[in-house]
């Protein structure tokens, strides 16, 4: 696999998509940041900004 200065980060796997249910995730793709309660933070449809990301999991 190449490098492209990314870092690896927990994604989840459901495949039963009861996940998606939960949190009201119609399609894909789709990214949801949760709090280390589950809590959703925010969610995106569609590519996400890493920027904004970063700077949500900082805050």
């Amino acid at each position: 696999m190449a490098d492209n200065g990314t870092t690896s980060f927990p994604m989840l796997w459901d495949p039963s998509s009861e996940s998606w249910a939960v949190y009201g995730v119609e399609g894909q793709p789709a990214a949801i940041l949760l709090r280390p309660s589950g809590e959703p933070v925010t969610g995106w449809i569609g590519a996400f900004p890493p920027d904004e990301v970063l700077e949500l999991a900082a805050g």
